[in-house]
């Protein structure tokens, strides 16, 4: 499917992933400027009405949960055609898939051990809101930058 060039008020950058249940594009909003990432459901499934309601509940899910951990999700709609979608929080960061298949070698064990301690307050904050993560994978955990790093 070729990426739309609008999406609501947002402007189509680029695509910048495919996942189990669509396509996610980078975009920008055209009056004032943020980022976002925006997840198009696959075609085939954004127009059935148990595809949309999951896609809708995963949303809903992640506001529910509300853990600095997760990614926010701004809002969702439809495209002409009926098929779903969700706007979120563009992340300046990679997945930890392609950490691993970057050729940078191993994470240092520090950092192992700090990924892992952010992933279990992660779980636990979902698990304490009887929410269960059923595709934790690494390509859906992101790496992203400490904005203070140690010195």
């Amino acid at each position: 499917m070729p990426p739309p060039e609008q999406i609501g008020p947002y402007l189509i950058i680029r695509k910048i992933g495919t996942g189990r249940m669509g396509d996610v594009f980078e975009a920008r909003h055209g009056a004032i400027e943020r980022r976002v990432a925006i997840k198009v459901l696959r075609k085939r499934d954004g127009q059935t009405e148990d595809f949309s309601k999951r896609f809708i509940n995963e949303a809903r899910a992640v506001n529910i949960v509300e853990h600095p951990g997760i990614v926010q999700i701004f809002d969702h709609g439809q495209l002409p055609d009926g098929t779903s979608y969700i706007v979120m929080e563009y992340l300046h960061g990679v997945t930890l898939t392609t950490h691993m298949k970057s050729g940078l070698g191993r994470l240092p064990l520090e950092d192992v051990l700090r990924i892992s301690r952010q992933l279990a307050s992660v779980l636990a904050a979902a698990h304490a809101k009887g929410i269960i993560h059923r595709d934790l994978k690494p390509d859906n955990v992101m790496l992203i930058p400490d904005p203070e790093p140690d010195d």
